[in-house]
């Protein structure tokens, strides 16, 4: 749901680009459903095998954000100088660059703070920019709805890892802090209720 409220809060249509960070659920579902908006989508991951499938998956353009910790010159590269009409931000501490990466105007769509809930950031560029830094949690029931029809209409499925059942939970978390994964990681079942 928080890709549907950052894309639809950001305004993405036809002919804008988006940039995505890394290859979890949140990231693989905003490009699927930028890419249903008509959007350019670009895509970082520190993996070659995870660039190249993000590629597969409809990514326009992807980087190393790890061989390249300055980013945001790629992006421009990509872009043209431009920037990105709106950044899907799951990592918190990658606010600087994605502010770099961002045009005059545009959306950085808070949605993760993978890296940590604090950064020092130098705001004057979201001043001169007149950039926007939505906070995205969840969404109402009419883009949950949206979605729905949307998804249904576009055959549209969700990037699914791995299931774990339950009882392998520890697992599943383990998989998710090594960054193995590509898109959502899901835990099956519910643990036994006592009498």
């Amino acid at each position: 749901m928080q890709p549907t409220g950052a894309l639809e809060q950001a305004g993405v249509t036809s002919g804008d680009t988006v940039l995505v960070q890394g290859t979890g659920g949140v990231s693989l579902f905003a490009l699927q459903l930028a890419k249903l908006r008509g959007a350019r989508v670009l895509a970082s991951s520190k993996s070659a095998e995870k660039r190249t499938r993000v590629a597969a998956l409809g990514a326009d353009a992807t980087f190393d954000y790890v061989a390249e910790p300055r980013w945001s010159k790629e992006v421009r590269r990509l872009t043209e100088k431009r920037g990105v009409d709106c950044v899907i931000e799951v990592g918190g501490g990658t606010l600087g660059e994605s502010i770099a990466s961002t045009r005059p105007g545009g959306t950085i769509a808070l949605i993760g703070v993978l890296a940590g809930v604090s950064t020092e950031t130098l705001l004057t560029p979201v001043l001169m920019q007149n950039l926007r830094i939505q906070g995205v949690l969840v969404g109402h029931r009419e883009q949950l709805e949206a979605l729905f029809r949307a998804a249904a209409q576009a055959q549209l499925r969700p990037v699914i890892d791995t299931v774990f059942p339950f009882t392998e939970a520890p697992a599943a978390f383990a998989r998710m802090a090594a960054g193995a994964h590509f898109g959502k990681i899901v835990v099956a079942g519910a643990a036994e209720v006592g009498p």
